[in-house]
């Protein structure tokens, strides 16, 4: 007897117009204390004109990362998980900037450089929060626009010094929800 069945939805579902590849991106460091600036509310977002992006990042890219929260269990006197609760988490973003512009130089150091660009520290501790922007095209041309809230340099790689490299100034944001707003949006991402 024949098989009678249609296999066709396997592959009348698939779309490549739905498929994302970031072509082009610049990202947004603004000071959570600076309320001039107009956060994004849509994909179809222009940056304040007197805003720099930070300007070239590695091959690799930006890299938005879930964090898990954590997770409480109580135990029965039998092992059964009588309750469990757990924290929401948050959310990274991590960049590596390959320019030493002052935005992303202050960042990492977690002070502000000077007029002659020079950075003075006194420790190691970070600084500051942030309200991060990343505005990208796909190969389609089509705006995407993730938008991280109230982060910190919550990780930072070594800088590494040597005439084989570019210097980078690695970091990730930790984002934190802020009152009455949301800790990640992501505008232009869904396609269908």
């Amino acid at each position: 007897m024949a098989d009678s069945t249609n296999y066709d939805y396997m592959s009348n579902g698939n779309n490549t117009a739905n498929v994302r590849v970031i072509k082009q991106y610049a990202l947004f460091l603004f000071k959570t204390s600076d309320s001039s600036v107009t956060l994004p509310t849509s994909k179809d977002w222009t940056p304040p004109v007197s805003a720099k992006p930070v300007g070239y990042s590695t091959e690799d890219g930006a890299v938005l990362h879930p964090e898990p929260g954590d997770e409480t269990e109580i135990k029965g006197h039998n092992g059964d998980v009588i309750y469990s609760e757990a924290s929401g988490g948050y959310w990274t973003l991590q960049l590596a900037g390959v320019e030493c512009k002052k935005d992303i130089a202050s960042a990492y150091f977690g002070v502000d450089a000077a007029t002659d660009g020079s950075i003075k520290l006194d420790s190691a501790a970070t600084a500051g929060e942030y309200n991060v922007v990343l505005a990208a095209l796909d190969q389609h041309g089509d705006p995407l626009v993730v938008v991280l809230r109230n982060a910190s340099v919550s990780d930072r790689d070594d800088v590494t010094l040597t005439y084989t490299d570019a210097v980078q100034l690695n970091l990730t944001f930790k984002g934190k929800k802020p009152a009455g707003g949301h800790m990640l949006e992501v505008y232009g991402l869904v396609k269908d």
